[in-house]
């Protein structure tokens, strides 16, 4: 992800007051927050990107903002569904599949994710994590199952 940020020169500005630790898939909040930083990059029209990581009582928060297009309010809810996009294939290239796969993981983890958009100014994707990871099930491979 260094290397994409650096190709498309971005910046990335990091706010940790301190360390935010909980009981989650490490490769699965990895996968999260590389989601997140590739639709800033895409979307962010060349602007810097600003990452924010909170402890907030027993959950932790991450917070990843751009100053691009934005997301027109009626998009909104559904850009978390799969294949599911707020702008036209033919501009931007992808599945419509990352924020879809967000969701699935925030949720199977307990959480909740949103966006706060208007349209020209940038987007704003909220996650909430409770410390302690949701009871869930897991498949034969081990993957996550979200609760039932």
């Amino acid at each position: 992800m260094g290397q994409q940020l650096a190709d498309a020169r971005r910046t990335v500005q990091l706010d940790l007051d301190e360390a935010v630790i909980g009981r989650w898939d490490p490769s699965r909040m990895e996968q999260v927050l590389l989601n997140l930083l590739s639709n800033a990059m895409k979307y962010g029209a060349g602007g810097p990107v600003h990452v924010v990581v909170r402890r907030q009582a027993e959950r932790a928060l991450l917070v990843v903002r751009d100053h691009g297009m934005g997301i027109a309010e009626a998009d909104q809810a559904r850009i978390f569904e799969r294949f599911e996009r707020a702008v036209s294939v033919r501009n931007f290239g992808g599945l419509g599949l990352g924020l879809y796969i967000v969701r699935w993981i925030v949720a199977a983890h307990g959480g909740t994710i949103r966006v706060e958009s208007k349209p020209g100014a940038g987007a704003t994707f909220i996650v909430e994590l409770p410390l302690q990871a949701a009871e869930t099930d897991t498949d034969v491979q081990g993957a996550l199952l979200p609760p039932a």
